[in-house]
């Protein structure tokens, strides 16, 4: 058995290494156990959840009364467009078609929805069945065309007769 001072072996250098790494990394893995340890059990997070949670993540549909919500607050670029009431707006029909009495009919059921008839009386051939409605009442529009949905063309237009909406009944009426 060579002494204190013999020359090293290249395999006794491999054991001291491994030895020194085993070593190390045993005592790295100690101190990462007792941390999760000590932060498992007495420690906490300052919102009062655990450091480590190893739980699965859920949603909770009740608020927080630890922690205010702050609210979003969101200004439209543009002021939402607001419908008039069925009552207030005004319908022109008209009858394109050869069929007579076919814009009477109609008024009288665009009248039944609680929409204010102002005229009824007869304009050139139309293919479509066309809703004209005066600048800025989009929206009417389109809640008359949900009520009648044989009108099947919106088309905005300037406003000569006074009225919101015309009703221009097309060789495609049913």
């Amino acid at each position: 058995m060579p002494g204190k001072h013999a020359p090293a072996s290249p395999q006794s250098f491999y054991v001291s290494l491994g030895k020194a790494i085993g070593a190390s990394a045993g005592a790295v893995a100690l101190m990462v156990a007792a941390v999760l340890i000590l932060l498992g059990r007495g420690g906490s997070h300052p919102t009062g959840s655990p450091a480590i949670d190893t739980r699965s993540p859920t949603v909770s549909t009740r608020a927080s009364s630890t922690r205010p919500t702050p609210t979003p607050t969101r200004t439209p670029a543009t002021p939402a467009p607001t419908i008039m009431a069925v009552s207030d707006v005004t319908v022109h029909v008209q009858n394109s078609t050869n069929r007579g009495g076919l814009a009477k009919r109609t008024a009288d059921q665009i009248r039944a929805q609680g929409y204010k008839v102002v005229r009824v009386d007869n304009a050139p051939a139309l293919a479509k069945s066309t809703i004209y409605f005066a600048t800025g009442h989009r929206a009417e529009a389109l809640a008359f065309q949900k009520s009648f949905p044989d009108f099947t063309v919106l088309r905005e237009r300037d406003n000569p007769g006074g009225e919101i909406l015309r009703a221009v009944i097309g060789a495609d009426w049913p």
